[in-house]
C-alpha cells in the first residue's frame, strides 16, 4: 500500500492557508498536526463531507520523511474502526486530514498556541 496524491476541500484549503499566515508554517506541517488530531477523536469521519476543490498535495511533501510513520498510524486507525486499509486507505486519509484542519482552525491564533496544546496533550 502507498498514499495517493490527496486534494483538500476548498473549505480546509482556506482554513489551512490562514493558520499559515497566522503562524508562518506550512501547510504540510498544519496538514500532519490536523491530521493527528483527527486520528485521536474516536469517531469516524465522513468523507462525503469533504469536496475535492482545493489544494493538491503528494505524499513527499505532505509526509515528508515520516511517510512511513503516518502509514502505520493510518493503517492502525483504519484497522480499529473496523475498515479493511486496501479499501479505505486514500479514502479515510483524505477525511482525517480535512476534518483536521477544521479541527486545528480554532485552536491556533499564532505559533505560542502549539506549545499550549501540546502541553494539554501530555496531560
Amino acid at each position: 500500500m502507498q498514499f495517493n496524491r490527496y486534494r483538500f476541500s476548498n473549505r480546509s484549503q482556506s482554513l489551512l492557508g490562514q493558520l499559515k499566515h497566522r503562524t508562518g508554517l506550512g501547510i504540510n506541517v498544519l496538514a500532519r498536526y490536523g491530521l493527528c488530531l483527527s486520528l485521536k477523536d474516536p469517531s469516524i469521519p465522513n468523507s462525503d463531507e469533504f469536496d475535492e476543490m482545493g489544494l493538491e498535495i503528494i505524499p513527499g511533501v505532505l509526509f515528508g520523511e515520516h511517510e512511513n510513520i503516518y502509514m502505520a498510524l493510518i493503517i492502525d486507525r483504519l484497522n480499529r474502526d473496523g475498515l479493511d486499509p486496501k479499501e479505505y486507505l486514500h479514502k479515510m486519509t483524505r477525511a482525517h486530514l480535512n476534518r483536521g484542519a477544521t479541527a486545528l482552525f480554532p485552536r491556533i491564533h499564532d505559533l505560542s498556541d502549539f506549545n499550549y496544546i501540546i502541553q494539554q496533550e501530555q496531560k
